[in-house]
């Protein structure tokens, strides 16, 4: 790898890292209208998201339970981008995970351990298929993904409604419950009290396996080509369509897999506003991350953590609306868009220090090596 390439690395670090100083340099002038201090804001913020001052009051943990499905969400959408699809449908097809979750939770009598794992895998399959429809619509009726993952959104968000509201409805109160699941088709948790468990075991496992497809795979190499070179990838053999399709599938497959979770081990039933959003924070965490799987980690911890602090540290403990955490995510979002803005100074700067000491500056560098 030579200096040239190295540097473009370096790049795809920093840009994120000042996307996220950015955000959080506008959240500080906000902080300032409410007449509270910024430093003694982001310190509660940070506290009450990522502290952790006993085993059983540790906000860290609550923090890594609820970034499992941003984790899931990060990486079905780092799939279908990886394969040239831009599908926004995480919503649906987390959605159509979590009730087959909640269905299957009751519905099957099967061992500990075996009746999770089956759930998951019907999760995921159906997640599979309702993100592979908007594949064959795009591949084989040009139809765009955006405009169809959309729509079968709204489908399945309307078809768990009616399902909670009517065939798995398990009393007639004013809220309508799915039944809450057997014991059995529970996820452990590791502490007392803690919703944190293997669901996030699964998480990570999840972003390790895809980081292997996309990366160190045949068939991950034809999917990243598909994506960004698709004129290459096509003089190169590769059917684009087949590999745009075996993305979609697999992204709602693990988009699937973030819905089973979440019933699994977080709620064990479904009500008619199970989905909070989280399909679309998916998204988010997955431009935020870079479309890389350790960049989705990260982010959505980050996003959990600055959601949790938002909400326990500055509206309970300073009395500021826990809406700042929002936005402090929507403005990173904001500031990762202008990436070439970033790239650009970002290559200034160290052109000018290159200068400034004598050496040859990336590009001249690149232009040699290459001759």
């Amino acid at each position: 790898m030579n200096n040239y390439q190295r540097q473009q690395q370096l790049n795809t670090i920093l840009v994120p890292i000042l996307a996220i100083l950015s955000g959080l340099l506008v959240a500080a002038v906000l902080i300032l209208f409410t007449g509270e201090s910024p430093i003694e804001a982001f310190g509660e913020l940070f506290r009450a998201g990522f502290g952790c001052r006993a085993i059983d009051r540790c906000a860290f943990l609550t923090t890594l339970e609820r970034a499992t499905p941003l984790i899931l969400t990060g990486l079905s959408a780092v799939v279908a981008f990886r394969s040239g699809m831009f599908s926004i449908g995480q919503e649906g097809q987390f959605a159509f995970g979590a009730l087959v979750a909640a269905w299957l939770g009751f519905a099957l009598d099967l061992p500990v351990v075996i009746h999770a794992l089956v759930i998951m895998a019907a999760a995921m399959v159906v997640g599979g298929i309702y993100g592979w429809i908007p594949g064959v619509l795009k591949v084989k009726l040009q139809i765009n993904e955006v405009i169809t993952t959309l729509v079968m959104n709204e489908i399945a968000l309307l078809i768990l409604v009616y399902m909670v509201n009517f065939p798995l409805r398990a009393d007639r109160g004013t809220t309508a419950f799915s039944p809450v699941i057997d014991e059995t088709a529970k996820l452990a948790t590791f502490l007392p009290g803690s919703k944190w468990g293997w669901g996030f075991v699964i998480a990570i496992a999840a972003a390790v396996i895809v980081y292997l497809y996309l990366w160190r795979s045949t068939a991950g190499y034809e999917q990243r080509m598909a994506g960004q070179s698709s004129l290459f990838a096509l003089f190169g053999g590769i059917r684009n369509d087949q590999a745009a399709l075996r993305g979609m599938f697999i992204s709602g497959a693990i988009a699937g897999l973030a819905g089973a979770i979440e019933v699994l081990g977080v709620h064990y039933r479904i009500n008619q506003e199970f989905s909070v959003g989280l399909g679309f924070d998916g998204l988010s965490v997955a431009i935020l991350g870079q479309v890389h799987p350790l960049g989705a980690v990260l982010v959505a911890i980050l996003f959990a953590g600055v959601r949790l602090g938002a909400q326990l540290g500055l509206q309970i403990n300073m009395g500021i609306p826990r809406e700042l955490g929002g936005s402090v995510i929507a403005f990173m979002i904001l500031f990762v868009a202008a990436e070439q803005f970033y790239r650009n100074n970002i290559a200034g700067v160290r052109d000018r220090i290159d200068r400034w000491r004598g050496r040859k500056t990336a590009v001249e560098l690149a232009v040699e090596e290459n001759k």
